[in-house]
């Protein structure tokens, strides 16, 4: 320590103690409180630091040194004489021989230091938030007074150390609640007891359309229909009567707020109350409930997708592709690669079994929809009472049984494309319905007054003469041409004879690998034998016949013996070098008896039941639905 002459007296050291500081707080309190401690010590320097544990190190607030301030000192604590002051928490006095003790601390040798004293500051939880020591170039013995006075100035600089601290802390505290807000997707807006407005969020801005200088200062009754005020007013007195800690309450989508241009929104709310500084606040926290409605349908309405394309894959789980290299197949597929790229609408029209619905889906995969779905509505197989909720969907209690919102296939396509398989079969009332869609390109679900816009483009497909029925009033003549627009006409499998074989092919290899059957190729003569049948049940009904050659096959070979239809087998019998195809060509009528007569053959040997294992329409190949068109068509009777 310096000579005691030099030193302060007892007086004005402690009026340094208290006067020196007493007006200044955080760096400035430190600044004045290192430099008058050096001058009570009568030190080379002093300085006061925040320790910091990750890095073990301290930074000072404020050092004094040889009658200047050293800006921005750090210092690494490790081979140091502050270690043991941190690490033990306690005063450590060196009087002399510092350098010597700490040989290596640059620091100490560049400024020649002797002697240090050092003294921890301690939280309010007993852990070291800083740290307090002088510095001299002479040798420093225990002196009590002096020691005293260190002892003042460090409780004064442990007391605002810890106020800094706790300053940060709440400083913190509030950097994060800002930060809660301004990320916070709802609405939050804090109200005093006059319900003015004293604080909002950036999303109380987005949804109130207008800026926080705006609204602050404002009354929220202003911004809420009339009967929603009385109601929020109702709530906030229920909220005052209510015990400390339950001072919330849930306000579910009854209130109507009104933004900035006067439109107004439904919303739903918390409201909670809380104090600051003996003031009543409450805080409002808004949601326009129009967002989670549409958040909500849009969820219903892709779960009702997800489990109509989980239905859509176990349908088609043998899907094939278009196979045949035929004229009339060629045809048709350039029309497909023509129309599919455009929104028109398209009618596929051909017999029964010709892949009407196949030939569909190969429009939607080569259009710009093919990553949308195609949603498909068999007309045929859907009762007439439940045909419009099917088309266009319903609201919950929109009819007996309607126990729940439900999705329409025109909601779930949107975007793709509709696929209507026997649209022949339509009622006539849900014509005008499906036409004025067709036109307006909008629809309102069953039971609800809201108009919706369809966005799906429509596919048609019938095995009936539709213009025909338009002649016998059974369907109308408006709708007919509007589905039109582009038709395509599928050939019979009959006009298809370079494609038997090429289809026979892959049916059977598809067959054989689900049976885990190995098979020979084709022979010519069973592809003769196949071109020579008539197929009133087209592809479909070949896919059942080369089934069943599969199941029954002999020594790696098909057996068609047993699977070609009585006609078929009759026909092979008279195949010698030349076909009959090639010998007799058969007149539409012709051919019409043949599958009147095929038809009844199938439902005498299912004993008059269409549908279910063992049905004619099993036997035939047949969806029931079409097969029942077919008998209605043809003029036949079911007999038991």
């Amino acid at each position: 320590m310096n000579d005691p002459g030099n030193r302060i007296g007892d007086e004005a050291a402690l009026r340094l103690v208290v006067e020196g500081t007493v007006a200044e707080t955080g760096a400035e309190f430190f600044r004045a409180l290192v430099k008058n401690l050096a001058a009570v010590m009568g030190t080379l320097g002093a300085w006061v630091t925040e320790y910091l544990p990750e890095q073990q190190r301290l930074r000072a607030h404020a050092f004094w040194l040889k009658g200047e301030f050293v800006e921005n000192f750090e210092y690494h604590i490790a081979g140091t004489a502050c270690a043991p002051v941190v690490e033990a928490r306690k005063l450590i006095h060196i009087p002399d021989r510092l350098i010597e003790l700490y040989p290596g601390d640059p620091d100490l040798v560049s400024i020649k230091a002797v002697s240090y004293l050092g003294t921890p500051l301690l939280g309010t939880d007993g852990s070291v938030i800083g740290h307090l020591s002088v510095l001299d170039d002479k040798p420093m013995p225990v002196v009590p007074r002096l020691f005293s006075l260190f002892e003042i100035f460090a409780a004064r600089a442990a007391a605002e150390s810890r106020r800094l601290k706790i300053e940060q802390q709440v400083r913190a505290r509030e950097e994060e609640l800002s930060a809660l807000l301004e990320s916070a997707m709802d609405a939050v807006v804090v109200l005093d007891a006059q319900m003015a407005i004293t604080r909002v969020n950036p999303a109380a801005e987005r949804l109130l359309g207008c800026t926080a200088e705006d609204l602050l200062g404002e009354r929220l009754p202003d911004f809420l229909a009339a009967d929603s005020v009385t109601r929020l007013e109702a709530f906030v007195r229920e909220l005052d009567c209510r015990p400390a800690g339950q001072r919330q309450l849930w306000i579910p989508q009854s209130l109507t707020a009104r933004r900035w241009d006067h439109s107004t929104f439904p919303a739903e709310a918390t409201l909670s109350r809380f104090e600051k500084r003996g003031q009543t606040f409450h805080t409002l926290i808004l949601r326009n409930v129009n967002d989670r409605l549409e958040a909500e349908r849009q969820i219903d309405a892709l779960t009702a997708q997800a489990e109509y394309l989980r239905e859509e894959i176990k349908a088609l789980h043998n899907f094939d592709e278009i196979l045949g290299c035929s004229a009339a197949l060629r045809r048709v597929l350039e029309d497909v690669q023509q129309v599919a790229p455009t929104n028109a609408v398209v009618l596929i029209q051909g017999e029964t079994g010709t892949g009407k619905e196949l030939f569909a889906r190969a429009i939607h995969a080569a259009s710009a929809r093919r990553d949308k779905p195609m949603v498909t509505v068999n007309c045929a197989a859907i009762p007439a009472t439940l045909m419009e909720s099917e088309f266009f969907g319903h609201e919950k209690g929109a009819f007996t049984g309607a126990t729940g919102k439900r999705e329409g296939r025109f909601a779930l396509a949107n975007g793709g494309t509709l696929f209507l398989d026997e649209v022949g079969e339509l009622p006539l009332d849900l014509q005008g319905k499906l036409l004025r869609v067709l036109q307006e390109g909008t629809f309102e679900p069953v039971g609800s007054s809201v108009t919706r816009k369809a966005d799906a483009r429509v596919v048609a497909a019938t095995n009936r003469n539709l213009l025909q029925e338009v002649k016998d009033g059974r369907f109308r003549e408006d709708l007919y041409y509007r589905l039109n627009v582009f038709p395509i006409q599928l050939p019979p499998l009959r006009e298809r004879a370079d494609d038997i074989a090429i289809l026979a092919e892959a049916f059977a290899k598809r067959f054989a690998r689900r049976m885990g059957r190995k098979l020979a190729p084709l022979t010519p003569d069973c592809a003769r034998r196949l071109q020579a049948c008539a197929w009133p049940g087209n592809v479909r009904e070949l896919e059942n016949v080369i089934e069943r050659a599969v199941i029954t096959a002999q020594n790696g070979r098909l057996n068609l013996d047993r699977a070609l239809p009585e006609a078929g087998t009759q026909a092979a019998s008279n195949v010698s070098g030349t076909s009959s195809i090639e010998t007799h060509i058969r007149t539409v009528r012709e051919l019409e008896e043949l599958e009147r007569e095929n038809i009844r053959r199938a439902l005498e040997a299912a004993k008059g039941r269409v549908a279910g294992d063992g049905g004619a329409a099993s036997l035939l190949g047949m969806k029931p639905s079409t097969l029942n068109s077919r008998i209605k068509a043809l003029g036949l009777k079911r007999t038991a």
